[in-house]
Parts: structure tokens; C-alpha cells; sequence
């Protein structure tokens, strides 16, 4: 069997069946009588190709409707609207469920909402911390935490009373330039100088300098 007549054989098996024997001698003749009007061979083909998928298409939506008006006379008619609409309802119910537990999953909790300009613990580090021997000699005697994306006082620590009471440390904050963006600073009250500073998140929550997030600022060694 030749190039052609393998193409023209898979042509009329893809037409529908009714339309196979017209077509065929349709393309035949327009094989045979084509090349001497300058139309090739190829070109031809090619539109009996896309004739027969077209014909098989609406075959298909043809047969399709025929079904379905079979299935919709009658008493069929009242099954099949009573099974889409139970369809519907469940789908719909599906729907809304799905939605309702992706709202629940996505919706942030009050605290989420709240701002935050540091953990609920404060900060905590060498500057905070007394050593195992107890003896705090040269570690500062008061601290505040300044987050100068605000430059506000965030957390404070009194050695002397253990108070981490933001209203009981007395000082006056003066924002500084040179202080790192998107920080905390660490201050030391009896001098005024910054001791120690850490990158903090939007809510305050520490990160080393990788960028990963920390429960807490790294202790100096």
C-alpha cells in the first residue's frame, strides 16, 4: 500500500460511517484530477484529514444529543433533573465546605492581628543574664531595647530589682542614625551606648545573620 492510499484509508476511517462511501470517491477524484489543476497531493490529503476529524466531531455532539434526548423524555426527563439537582447540592455543599476550611486555615488568629514589637518573653542575652557563679561584675546594671524600625523602648531589664518593666527604667531615647535598619539595639542605660543589636522581623522576632529566625538574640560568648 502506497504513502496515499495508507493517508486516504485512515481519512475515511476517522469519517463517520454514513459519509464514508461519498467522501471516499470525493477525495478520489479529487486526487486524481487535482495535480493537473496545481493542487498537490499533500494539500489535498491534508484537507480530507481535517474533513473526516470534523465530520467525527459533529457525529459525536450529534449522537451525544440524540442520548440525552433519549434519556430526558418522560419520567426520564424528572430523573434526570432530580439527579442534577442533587449534583448541584453536593457540589455546592463541597464548595462551601472547602471554602469555609480554607477561610478557617488562612484566617489569622487575634494574636496574629496584634502587633508585636518583640516575643512575649522579651529579649534575652549576656547583657540580661548572670553567669552560673552568680558574680555580675562588668555586665550592665540596666538595659533597654530599642527597635529602631520605631525608635521605641521595647523591653528594659534592671539588675538591681530584676524588672523588665518597660514604665520603670527612666530614660530618655534618643534615635540614633548610625543604628542598624530593622533593628534592636541593646542599650546601656549608665552610659547611653549601644552594647549589643540584632535584625528583627516586623513583629520583632530576632534573625542571626543568615537570616534565619532565632527564639532568641545569640548569647556572646
Amino acid at each position: 500500500m502506497s504513502y496515499v492510499e495508507g493517508f486516504l484509508a485512515l481519512c475515511v476511517a476517522l469519517t463517520p460511517r454514513r459519509l464514508r462511501l461519498v467522501r471516499e470517491e470525493q477525495w478520489r477524484a479529487d486526487l486524481r484530477d487535482g495535480p493537473d489543476l496545481g493542487v498537490s497531493q499533500s494539500s489535498l490529503l491534508f484537507g480530507a484529514l481535517c474533513s473526516s476529524i470534523t465530520a467525527r466531531f459533529y457525529e459525536s455532539i450529534r449522537r451525544g444529543s440524540e442520548l440525552l434526548s433519549h434519556y430526558t423524555r418522560g419520567k426520564s426527563m424528572k430523573q434526570v433533573l432530580g439527579s442534577v439537582g442533587v449534583a448541584v447540592v453536593l457540589i455546592g455543599g463541597a464548595a462551601l465546605g472547602i471554602q469555609s476550611n480554607t477561610s478557617s486555615e488562612q484566617a489569622p488568629s487575634p494574636l496574629a492581628k496584634a502587633p508585636m514589637d518583640r516575643p512575649n518573653a522579651g529579649y534575652e542575652g549576656w547583657w540580661n543574664s548572670t553567669p552560673l557563679n552568680g558574680n555580675a561584675e562588668g555586665l550592665p546594671q540596666e538595659t533597654v531595647a530599642v527597635n529602631t524600625r520605631t525608635g521605641k523602648v521595647v523591653d528594659a531589664y534592671n539588675r538591681a530589682t530584676n524588672s523588665t518593666s518597660v514604665s520603670d527604667v527612666k530614660f530618655n531615647v534618643v534615635p540614633d542614625p548610625s543604628w542598624p535598619a530593622n533593628s534592636v539595639v541593646i542599650i546601656d542605660t549608665a552610659t547611653g551606648k549601644v552594647i549589643e543589636d540584632f535584625v528583627v522581623d516586623e513583629k520583632g522576632s530576632p534573625f542571626d545573620e543568615y537570616g534565619k529566625p532565632l527564639q532568641q538574640p545569640q548569647s556572646r560568648p
